[in-house]
């Protein structure tokens, strides 16, 4: 019984106590009305409403999915509340992929102040597990989906999707199906598609057998992952970090060690490439140096140390339409057009009249698809470090705040594809394109 086993996880994974207010993501496919459906008959006394995201990715069917999620909701007496987004837009605005962009606004909509539960299921962590191996990944990749990672919740990784399939049949449970699910448009779906059924014919209990070992390597990544600390803890120093301990100290704790060091920094994104270059600084010269993105490394005889850049202020000035605005530090922002919108690379504004050009300032906000949210916050969302702020670029028109470099814009500035518009590229003094 899907119920029975659903309590049972939730209870070794600590996810959910009696008397809990929980929302569930819904998307109205069989995986969130299954777990909408178990919640609400789980003998925990819950709280459960539901929140609907429309990406309109998929025109007429998108805006089926939100009136299905309505209509059910009503029928069931479940409190629901909607959101949407044109996620493609913003993938163009953001420079980002799809999925990456429908995730951060889907998210962005959830909140953090409330236990949000989505669909995974034990079928989706094997693709995550065979996608990380395929493309190349460290333990943290291959651990998979986490039961829980901050306010968000996997009450279904426990069954695999014929178990919720048939959870649906069982109840007579109406939902919709996404037709990109079965096109093998993306890695993901062709994993779903084509490997995953051949390795049900090896195993026909591989997704739990995939889930047992995740939880293991999640287990030993948390360990390792603690000495790092501990390590990182022993080197530091009141100016730096000691390169003595770091040295002797085994290879795998520290990478992590480093890489800690690097995130408490501000450098995101990181590579095994830029780690190995930090490891080598380790073993360099006295006063040798590494740039990475948003902190410089420098080893000073027998420290390492790091520097954050601090970013020069930019006094408001008008961005010419279709010509160049000058910043103190050497870069260069350019407004070309107006043209046809295209989605490409590059901000992309209707604009009537020039933009100011400003660094932020205390009360700026920024209109985004959830509504309003301050600047600093989303400064601190992208994890922007603090001294590079003020050189953010901030796009003001008649004293509101239309974008935010490298965070967003304003959706009621957004072209529409053909609209006409103009796009902004920021350069750095090497005359390079300046992503963030």
């Amino acid at each position: 019984m899907l119920t029975d086993k659903v309590l049972d996880w939730c209870r070794t994974q600590r996810l959910l106590a009696p008397g809990d207010a929980v929302t569930v993501a819904l998307s109205g496919g069989a995986d969130s009305v299954a777990l909408l459906h178990v919640l609400l008959h789980l003998p925990l006394s819950l709280t459960v409403s539901a929140a609907h995201f429309n990406h309109h990715l998929r025109g007429a069917e998108s805006d089926r999915d939100e009136t299905f999620c309505r209509d059910l909701c009503a029928s069931w007496n479940v409190p629901l509340r909607c959101g949407g987004a044109d996620v493609s837009a913003l993938a163009q605005q953001w420079g980002t992929g799809v999925e990456t962009a429908a995730r951060r606004v889907r998210y962005d909509f959830f909140g953090s102040s409330e236990t949000i539960a989505t669909a995974h299921h034990s079928d989706d962590n094997l693709e995550t597990l065979l996608l990380h191996l395929t493309r190349g990944s460290a333990l943290r990749g291959l651990g998979g989906i986490p039961p829980r990672r901050d306010n968000i919740i996997r009450p279904l990784l426990c069954a695999n999707r014929q178990e919720i399939l048939d959870y649906l049949a069982e109840y007579h449970l109406p939902h919709v199906e996404d037709g990109t699910n079965t096109a093998p448009l993306c890695g993901r779906n062709r994993l779903r598609l084509d490997v995953i059924p051949a390795l049900y014919r090896e195993n026909p209990a591989v997704s739990r057998a995939a889930l047992s070992t995740s939880l293991l390597l999640r287990e030993d990544e948390a360990l390792l992952e603690d000495l790092a600390h501990r390590l990182l803890q022993t080197a530091a120093s009141a100016e730096g970090w000691q390169v003595a301990p770091l040295l002797e100290a085994p290879r795998p704790l520290r990478l992590r060690a480093l890489r800690q060091l690097l995130e408490e920094a501000g450098a995101n994104n990181l590579s095994l490439r830029h780690l190995e270059a930090v490891e080598a600084l380790l073993t360099a010269g006295p006063s040798s140096s590494l740039d990475l993105p948003s902190v410089t490394l420098r080893r000073q005889y027998d420290l390492l140390c790091t520097t954050v850049p601090v970013s020069v202020p930019l006094d408001p000035a008008p961005l010419p339409l279709g010509g160049v605005l000058p910043f103190p530090d050497g870069r260069t922002l350019r407004c070309d057009g107006p043209h046809p919108y295209v989605p490409g690379p590059g901000l992309h504004l209707v604009l009537d009249a020039p933009p100011l050009v400003r660094s932020r300032r205390p009360g700026d906000r920024l209109h985004h698809s959830g509504g309003t949210k301050s600047v600093k916050a989303l400064l601190i969302d992208k994890k922007i470090p603090a001294p590079l702020r003020d050189g953010i670029p901030v796009l003001e028109v008649d004293g509101r705040v239309v974008a935010v470099w490298g965070v967003g814009a304003d959706p009621a500035f957004l072209p529409r594809p053909g609209q006409r518009c103009y796009t902004i590229h920021l350069y750095t003094k090497e005359g390079e394109v300046q992503i963030l």
